[in-house]
């Protein structure tokens, strides 16, 4: 019973794609808020824990740089919104994505769970990963399968929903425009559009750093992710997946042999996905063309013309969030936002909110970075490296994701037993970690 609530939380991190769709197909609300109140719940437990124990909260410098974040997008928001005049400050703590992942933060930074039910996490991991590839291969042929429907016209195939959209482009938003191009979210739909990317390299970054004897097992997690990532038709996942698989060439010697194998065994494996891909009816050159090739590049080079033009107008504070006239009259239609991650941080939040961020972010990789040279554990970093990378052309400032809250428990937890073996089965046979709110 001492154990209940974090096994409760561990749990539902864990199967959290599964629970998402439960919570919302149950309740209709939404998956997240939902996170993010049990972690605030838990987040008081802990608290508790430590009290009683006499014990001190785990804050990390980055956590400490994220939370000022929080708080001056905070003070944004108040100036320029009555967000949080109409929803109170309880709803704010477990709805807002900055506030979600500063609190998540100081949870998964003052928890560590035992040796069994990590070598349980990796193996739930797996099968999630597996499972994610074939509803991605389904997707591709019945598009609304597992797919979150709230934001769609209800009732319509996908041939009649995309004659309907097309005969009426006022109703077309920018979810809309993704899944009729094409996006799949595979099983991730139901926790947010871009859960897919994040999430899913970060179990993929998670289980490949942890070494596994059976070569099956290993072929099977690049196959998994290399098909979820290929079959979201985002490019931005499929650069997490090659920064991602890139640790096999970086870490350790023989860096020039690592890269050649590599290079090698991913050309084997792309091309059987790709030869099976064509046998299932997907007509792969279509998807090259529209997708791969498709010429979005223009909408990166508009945000920074209209970044230079408008920074200049709020280079401290920003805009505190909102998108001004200027810049939707600029975009004219062309994009939806500044669509550089980097560029509409400091266009939103000024130099003030911009260097903190850039700080929090710096200081979290070199976290990882010391991490994995004293416990060889890379997987927590290539994660967030991989986020970092994702804001290039992605616009995702919160890290409320549970699979980026794994890869700082898996960090943490080798960081506590460094020098061991990167393998957790070896482990399971020994005494199980203690509980450990230091």
């Amino acid at each position: 019973m001492k154990n209940l609530p974090k096994f409760l939380f561990f749990l539902i991190l864990l199967l959290y794609p599964f629970f998402s769709y439960v919570v919302h197909k149950v309740t209709g609300m939404e998956p997240n808020y939902i996170l993010g109140m049990i972690c605030l719940v838990y987040l008081g437990y802990v608290l508790y824990i430590l009290y009683k124990n006499d014990q001190t909260l785990k804050v990390p410098n980055y956590v400490i740089f994220y939370g000022l974040f929080a708080l001056y997008a905070l003070l944004c928001n108040m100036f320029v919104s009555e967000e949080l005049q109409e929803n109170g400050i309880v709803k704010y703590l477990y709805s807002d994505p900055f506030i979600q992942t500063f609190i998540a933060f100081l949870v998964v930074e003052n928890v560590s769970f035992p040796s069994k039910w990590m070598d349980w996490a990796l193996k739930i991991f797996g099968l999630t990963l597996v499972i994610a590839a074939i509803v991605s291969i389904i997707q591709t042929f019945k598009p609304l399968f597992l797919v979150k429907t709230d934001d769609l016209v209800q009732g319509l195939s996908y041939g009649r929903m995309q004659e309907y959209y097309s005969n009426n482009p006022q109703e077309v938003t920018g979810d809309v425009n993704r899944f009729i191009d094409g996006y799949r979210h595979s099983i991730f739909s139901f926790i947010n559009e871009v859960s897919v990317g994040v999430d899913a390299m970060a179990l993929f970054s998670i289980m490949i750093a942890v070494k596994s004897k059976k070569w099956i097992k290993t072929v099977l997690i690049f196959a998994s992710a290399t098909t979820v990532g290929f079959l979201s038709s985002a490019r931005w996942i499929m650069l997490n997946f090659l920064v991602i698989s890139s640790q096999k060439i970086w870490i350790g010697k023989n860096k020039l042999v690592k890269a050649l194998k590599f290079g090698l065994y991913g050309l084997v494996l792309l091309t059987f996905i790709m030869v099976a891909i064509s046998f299932s009816g997907i007509n792969l050159e279509k998807f090259i063309e529209e997708r791969l090739l498709s010429d979005s590049a223009g909408t990166r080079l508009l945000a920074f013309e209209v970044f230079f033009k408008v920074f200049p107008h709020n280079p401290i504070l920003g805009t505190m969030g909102l998108d001004t006239e200027e810049v939707v009259r600029l975009l004219r239609g062309r994009s939806s936002q500044i669509h550089v991650g980097y560029l509409k941080l400091f266009y939103y939040y000024g130099l003030v909110g911009g260097l903190i961020y850039l700080t929090f972010l710096g200081l979290l990789l070199k976290r990882m970075i010391g991490i994995g040279r004293s416990s060889g554990y890379w997987g927590g970093f290539f994660a967030f490296l991989a986020f970092a990378v994702a804001n290039l052309t992605l616009v995702i400032f919160d890290l409320f994701y549970y699979g980026l809250m794994f890869a700082i428990i898996f960090s943490n937890y080798y960081n506590q037993n460094r020098g061991q073996n990167i393998s957790l089965k070896a482990q399971n046979n020994s005494t199980r970690s203690r509980i450990d709110y230091e």
